[in-house]
Formats: C-alpha cells, structure tokens, sequence
C-alpha cells in the first residue's frame, strides 16, 4: 500500500506528463511547509526554492483567505495570478494547497478543469 507522499507524488507526476503548460507543482501545508514537490524551472533540489515557494504561497494563501472571509463572506477556494512569464495556481483542497506555476500563455481552461480534478483527488489523500 503506497503512503499518501508516494500517492500525491505519483498523482502530481501524471499531471505534470499529462499538461504540457505545467512547469511546477508543489503540495503544501497552509503554513507554508512543502508536502511533496515538482520543480523543473525553479532549481530542482534547492532547498531555499523550494522554501521559497512554499512561504510565498502561504502568504497568498492567507491574505486571500482573508479577502474572501471579509470582502465577500465566502471561504477561498484558488487563485490565479497571470504574470508575463506564467501563471500561478493556488487551490486549496481543505486541508492542503496545491501550487501550480505555469508556462507562458498557458491553455487556462485545461488548466483549471485538470488542476481542480487533481486537488479533489488531493482532498480524498490528505483527508
């Protein structure tokens, strides 16, 4: 029986096989610890990039928790950053975020429709 690190590594390799605009995937907690990761573009095995990643999502995922909590009474559920380079996906499962950094004009409906299946799956891993 696999441990759910070799189940959110294995579901995060198909993903990244099967979508061509995906550069980076990560899992991580909501404090920012780094479950299981994918890099390709960031410097694989680079410890700091890795920590980077994670400290940054998890301050986009806390102040738009927050936007979402305040501004519209809603709980979050992802966000989509288009910068000129790539994207960046954050989506949150309920117990933990699934970051995505994208190629340069990415396919975003693909993109949103395969990351959205991928953290439902994720949600039933790390329940």
């Amino acid at each position: 029986m696999l441990s759910r690190i070799d189940e959110a590594t294995n579901l995060l390799d198909d993903l990244q096989q099967r979508v061509p605009d995906l550069n980076d995937l990560a899992i991580a907690r909501t404090n920012g610890l780094i479950i299981v990761s994918l890099l390709k573009s960031i410097s694989v095995g680079d410890n700091k990039s890795e920590r980077l990643l994670g400290g940054m999502a998890s301050a986009l995922f806390s102040i738009s928790k927050r936007a979402a909590d305040k501004l519209l009474k809603g709980n979050f559920n992802s966000l989509n950053i288009e910068i000129d380079t790539g994207n960046i996906f954050l989506i949150y499962t309920g117990k933990v975020i699934l970051i995505a950094l994208t190629k340069k004009d990415p396919n975003l409906g693909l993109l949103s429709l395969e990351l959205e299946d991928a953290a439902e799956k994720l949600n039933t891993i790390f329940k």
